[in-house]
Order: structure tokens, then C-alpha cells, then sequence
């Protein structure tokens, strides 16, 4: 791997020259379609700290999935256990301090270690775009989400008269790991109502890092979705849909283990209805019920350890949500109040035997886990200022959370009387690590945010400061987890019962800027965290051997992020982001794990009737604020990182008005290199950093109707 930032010359000359040829290209053709004012490598910056993603504006190849498809995002970073299931991580926080819907709908993943979490489920082109918000910047979007909120959206069709059909479809390959990708969406109907279809086809095999070498990364992906609209009044929209997600022999070079299978089923209702111009404007309902089935195991896919040591760990996960909510205008005055909730119920066991008989209980690793939380929030916007394009805006919100935690098997028993350490009850692993057990938790949380922002440069410049309060509730793993192990007390993985919530205390400063000729989004924050849920080593404190545990610590995050875009002229445009994030655990005087960090991207693009070029030079610094030592701390991280340089090229052509054809090159230089984010081995505990794959090959090709 290369240590420093930049250490090719070949690199640092392909870099100008190609920006030089593009600028001379840009000046000879100003009869060239203008380019939207705010978009940063793909991405459509709406306001300071929120992008969003179309489709049609996606630069990328054939995403594996939404997770992937996530790091188009300046500021958005990336944990790879495989090809697929892709972790995102914004401002230094994942899992569940991100909130996630899928089209409004919430998704658990059904893998106690995250081998599927919620944007594996988020195919890219079955979604009409993704937002970023980041930070806390509403309370609408359900309790946590401290590091931001994903948004994956469908939007409904919009029909003229005599307009009764629509759709695209496309085809996409990438060489690396030839991954043959295929979409169909097509919608059929009126203003008084609609049908939409919407599948997704996307197959890929193992691929090949920067030196060679494979990496195990393949997949199968199935997505089917049938959408039904109906208006039956002026005032009313009524949504229904069915999403059927199947996931199959999905490879994991980061994991003991591969997923044979992960099925997931989604039912989604909506509805709006609009109430007029008075107090009250408008009513919106949603209503989602998720099931994922999912299996992994050690010997389908790969070799067994030992002709005893065959193991399989099949594991569900259903998920009941919904939300109601009001949105009234009393004077100039904009707010919302809602309800929302959601239940989760969560089921894992692990077996252990031999080839033809793996039945031997080893873990309840989810003793039949339930988390239940009802909110109640409202948010306002209340305008301080009369000058139209310079305005002073208020905006307040404040919710309250009722989250109960119950798991039912904690009594149960394996039945595996194998190897030196022994398998307990959940009960019986909480008692040994945190000296009781308890299978019922329950909080109240009270959470909100202040937020002012103040025009200038007459309209076109923004400027916010904006302070919260989030508090995120331990998940089904953090609480609950009951995993033993055959070799050996260091290798168990155990839930802390009795874990508080986390408390962010969050402060945002930031400043956007929109002059046409160039553009900037640059936003600094500060986290003080109580109670921040560590996952974290025993260190023989119990007694029992260097177990992974879960407690609470006090923590510090701050960082910031940068978008800056300059239009050379109105076909090309330069840009350059930036992003960094600090993370520090106060308690034990040591970096937090799992923190990406510094990252530099530098993009030129071309935008013209026919053609469009660009290319982006990513620069990430090393990583030597690490938790890698076991024996002290976590042992999170693998260890410290080496610095890494990647050029990637892409462009489009659109020989007619309804068809797109994109190709590109990523990772030009095949260099061989792996983000500091890893992902924790499903089987031991033990911490495996995955190699991103080398020179990519791709192609697209779209058409709409």
C-alpha cells in the first residue's frame, strides 16, 4: 500500500493534463448545455449540510447496493466486509446512529453482525433518489440519527394529459467483477391514479485487488416491486406496495461466514391528504411492515475449520412501523406534529455438527429480542426577519421517546458440550460480564434542536448555527447479544442489558454560498457524548477471559466537511471536498475506533449536448489514531492505516434524446489499498480489513419511454 497522500508522478501529471485539456474543450463549446449550479460528484447539494442524488445525475457504474452507492456523497464513508452490504458511516457514526427509510418504510437487517445492514436493501435504480441530511436538522425522521439521516425515495409519477405510460429501463457491466446488472421500471396510468412496476437484476463475482490477489465479494441480487396509486379525491393520494428483496450466495472475504440466503419482504402504505389554505394544511400517514429471513454459515461456500466444526446461524428480523403527522401554518409560522413507531422482533440461533447434521444449539446469539419505541415530536420554522431575500429563520423541535427492550429466551440452554469454554444461557453470559442479568430494559428520552439561519449576499448566501440533543437507544446486538464460543471465554460476544442511552449534545456551524460562477457548503460541529455505547473488551475483569462486551463512556466527535465548485464556464466546472472527523473516548483517554480519516476529493467535469467527460482524484490521509490493541482497548481497528491515492474517469454520451450510454474507469492506476473502516468477523470477534478492488471497467446503458 502507499503511505503518503500522493507519491506517483505518473499520477500527479495525469492530473493537470487532463484538466487543462477539459478546460480548452469547456472554452471551444459554450454553446453547451448549463450545468445545474450545486453538484458535487454527482450529488445535488440543496442547502447547506443536505445533498440528494437523482438517478439520472448518478456519475457512478453499477452500484452493489445503496451503501455503495452512498459514497458519491462527499462526507459519506464506507465499512466493506464484501460486494455487498456495504456499511455507510457520516461524521464518524454508524448502524443505528444514522436513520435510514426505505421509501419512509424501516428495515432492520436480519444478520447480528450486520452482514445486510438497511442499504443493502436499497437497490440504486429501484429509487428515485437519496438524500443526505446530515447532523440533526428535523426530529421527524424517528428518535437517534445523531451522525444524519438517509432518505431512499420513490417519488410518484407525474402525467399529462395523454401521457398514460412511462418508463426506462437499462443494462450495466463492470470488468473487475463482472457484475452484469439489469432495471426495469415502468409506471402506466393517469392524475386519478397509477400502477408501477420496478425490478432489478444484479449479479457479481469475485473481484481483484490492486496487487492481484482475489477478494471474496460475490453476490446475487433480486428486486421486484409493485407500486398502486390512487386519488380518489382532489385532496387525497393513497399509495400501496409490495417489494420482494432476494439476496443469494453472498460472499464475505471480511467474515468466518457467507449468507446463503437473505430474503426480505416489504409492505408500505401512504397517504396524504391535503386540508386547504387555513390552519391546518395538510395530513400525512404511513404505515410499513418488513420481514427479513437470512442464514450464514461456514461450509457452503468455503471449507469448514474442522469436520466437527460446521455451523449455520439462521436468523429473522420483522419490523413494524409507522407515522402520523399534522402540518399547520398560523401566520408565518410553518410547523409539523406527529406520532411515529416502530417494533422490531428479532430471533438468531447457531448450530454447530458435523457435515450431514448441524443441529447442536451453541448461542441463542438473539434470544428472541423485541425493541418497541412510540414518539411523540413537533418542529416549527418561525421567520424573525422581513427583508425577502436576506431572511432570519427559527426553527425549533422537540421529541419524546418511549423505547422498551424485552428478551424472551434468556433463560435458554444450549446444548453444545464441545471445547474448553462453556456455553451458557444468555442469562448466564450477562451474570458472568455485567454481575446480573435483566430481559426487560425500558427509557424515556427527551431529544430536540435549535437552529438559526441568517441570509445574506441577497439570497444567494445562507449561514446556520444550530444546537441539539439526540439520544439513540442500544440495539438488538448492544443489548442482547449471547454468543459463546467452542475454543475459547476470549471469543464470546455478549450484550449489556443494562446499558443507558446515548446522549449527543451536538453543535453545528455552517455557511452556504450559491453566486452561479461558484459555489460553496462548508459546516463544522462539535459532539459531546454521555453514555456512548462502546463496544468494547472484558480484559479479565469478569474473571472469564478477554470476552467482547458492550458499556457506556463518554465520548468526543468533531470535524467538519467542505464542498467548494467553481464553473469554468457553463459546460465545466471544478470542485474540490473535504472531510474530516475526530473521535475521542474521554473515559479511557483513547481515539474512538472505526474513524475515517482526512479525505480530499478533486473532481473536473464536462457537461455537453452530447458528450460529457470528468474525473476525480481522491486523496486520503493515514489513519494513526487507532483502537487496535485488544489487551488495553476494543481492538476495533486492525491498526493504523497507510495514506492512498485513486483517480477514477468517467463520462456519458447520449447519441438521441431518450437514451444514455455511461462508461468510466475507477481506480485507474490499480492501486492496492483498503479504507481504515473494517467490519468484525461474524465467527471469532477477530477484525479483518478488506482491500478495495483494483482497476474497474464499466459501462451502462439506459433508455426511457
Amino acid at each position: 500500500m502507499v503511505d503518503p497522500i500522493i507519491s506517483k508522478k505518473p499520477l500527479l501529471l495525469f492530473i493537470p493534463t487532463l484538466l487543462f485539456a477539459m478546460a480548452t474543450w469547456g472554452e471551444e463549446r459554450e454553446d453547451a448545455l448549463m450545468v445545474p449550479s450545486i453538484i458535487v460528484e454527482g450529488a445535488r447539494i440543496e442547502e447547506p449540510a443536505t445533498a440528494a442524488l437523482k438517478r439520472d445525475e448518478n456519475l457512478k457504474g453499477p452500484s452493489t447496493d445503496g451503501g455503495d452507492l452512498l459514497r458519491a456523497f462527499p462526507g459519506v464513508f464506507a465499512g466493506r466486509m464484501g460486494g455487498h452490504g456495504i456499511e455507510p458511516v457520516i461524521r464518524g457514526q454508524s448502524r443505528t446512529r444514522l436513520n435510514i427509510l426505505l421509501d419512509g418504510a424501516v428495515v432492520h437487517g436480519g444478520c447480528p453482525n450486520r452482514m445486510d445492514p438497511q442499504t443493502s436493501y436499497g437497490a440504486s435504480e429501484t429509487y428515485d433518489e437519496i438524500i443526505v441530511i446530515k447532523g440533526v436538522q428535523s426530529v421527524s425522521h424517528g428518535g437517534g440519527g445523531s451522525g444524519g439521516t438517509v432518505l431512499f425515495r420513490r417519488l410518484p409519477p407525474q402525467f399529462t394529459e395523454g401521457d398514460r405510460l412511462q418508463g426506462r429501463a437499462g443494462i450495466g457491466y463492470r470488468g473487475n467483477q463482472n457484475v452484469r446488472e439489469a432495471s426495469l421500471d415502468v409506471v402506466a396510468g393517469s392524475r386519478k391514479g397509477f400502477i408501477r412496476g420496478i425490478a432489478n437484476y444484479s449479479d457479481g463475482e469475485n473481484y481483484e485487488d490492486g496487487d492481484g490477489n482475489e477478494v471474496r465479494a460475490a453476490y446475487t441480487e433480486k428486486v421486484g416491486a409493485l407500486i398502486l396509486g390512487w386519488k380518489p379525491g382532489g385532496n387525497t393520494d393513497l399509495e400501496f406496495s409490495y417489494e420482494a428483496n432476494r439476496s443469494d450466495d453472498v460472499l464475505y472475504a471480511g467474515a468466518g461466514m457467507d449468507a446463503p440466503y437473505t430474503d426480505n419482504d416489504t409492505f408500505r402504505f401512504k397517504a396524504i391528504h391535503a386540508l386547504g389554505d387555513g390552519l391546518l394544511r395538510r395530513l400525512n400517514a404511513q404505515w410499513s411492515y418488513s420481514t427479513v429471513a437470512h442464514l450464514m454459515d461456514n461450509y457452503s461456500h468455503r471449507t469448514a475449520p474442522a469436520p466437527a466444526m460446521h455451523m449455520r446461524a439462521p436468523s429473522d428480523s420483522d419490523t413494524l412501523s409507522g407515522n402520523l403527522d399534522l402540518e399547520f401554518t398560523a401566520g408565518f409560522v410553518d410547523g409539523k406534529l406527529g406520532i411515529d413507531y416502530w417494533q422490531n422482533q428479532r430471533n438468531a440461533i447457531r448450530h454447530r455438527g458435523t457435515a450431514d447434521n448441524v443441529n447442536i444449539i451453541q448461542s441463542y446469539l438473539w434470544p428472541d429480542v423485541s425493541i418497541r419505541s412510540s414518539g411523540l415530536f413537533g418542529e416549527m420554522s418561525l421567520p424573525l426577519g422581513d427583508d425577502t431575500r436576506d431572511d432570519r429563520l427559527l426553527k425549533l423541535g422537540i421529541r419524546y421517546d418511549h423505547v422498551r427492550a424485552h428478551a424472551g429466551k434468556t433463560n435458554a440452554t444450549p446444548s453444545d458440550a464441545m471445547g474448553a469454554s462453556t456455553k451458557l444461557s444468555p442469562a448466564g453470559l450477562y451474570k458472568t460480564y455485567y454481575g446480573s442479568a435483566s430481559n426487560t430494559h425500558t427509557e424515556r428520552n427527551v431529544g430536540g434542536f435549535v437552529r438559526f439561519e441568517q441570509g445574506f449576499m441577497n439570497g444567494h448566501g445562507l449561514a446556520y448555527a444550530s444546537a441539539s440533543r439526540t439520544l439513540r437507544t442500544a440495539d438488538a446486538t448492544e443489548r442482547y447479544m449471547a454468543s459463546n464460543n467452542n475454543a475459547s471465554d476470549d471469543g464470546r460476544w455478549v450484550g449489556n442489558p443494562f446499558l443507558d442511552p446515548e446522549a449527543h449534545h451536538q453543535l453545528d456551524l455552517g455557511v452556504g454560498i450559491n453566486q452561479g460562477k461558484w459555489d460553496l457548503d462548508v459546516g463544522v460541529y462539535y459532539n459531546d457524548v454521555n453514555d456512548y455505547i462502546l463496544r468494547a473488551r472484558d480484559h479479565g475483569n469478569s474473571g472469564a477471559g478477554n470476552a467482547t462486551i458492550y458499556r457506556n463512556v463518554d465520548a468526543t466527535l468533531f470535524g467538519g466537511e467542505t464542498s467548494f465548485n467553481y464553473h469554468w464556464t457553463g459546460a465545466l466546472r471544478s470542485g474540490v471536498t473535504l472531510a474530516y472527523v475526530h473521535g475521542e473516548n474521554d473515559t479511557d483517554d483513547i481515539p474512538l475506533a472505526q474513524i475515517p480519516p482526512l479525505e480530499i476529493g478533486l473532481t473536473t467535469n464536462y457537461t455537453g449536448q452530447k458528450w460529457d467527460f470528468g474525473a476525480k482524484l481522491r486523496l486520503v490521509s493515514r489513519q494513526m489514531r487507532a483502537d487496535d490493541n485488544a489487551a488495553i482497548g476494543s481492538g476495533l481497528d486492525v491498526g493504523n492505516t497507510a495514506g492512498f491515492e485513486t483517480v477514477d474517469i468517467f463520462g456519458a454520451w447520449r447519441p438521441e434524446k431518450h437514451w444514455k450510454v455511461k462508461f468510466g474507469i475507477d481506480n485507474l492506476f490499480d492501486r492496492d489499498f483498503a479504507e481504515h473502516l473494517n467490519r468484525a468477523n461474524a465467527f471469532d470477534v477477530a477484525q479483518v480489513q478488506v482491500d478495495e478492488p483494483g482497476r474497474s471497467i464499466w459501462m451502462t446503458i439506459g433508455a426511457e419511454f
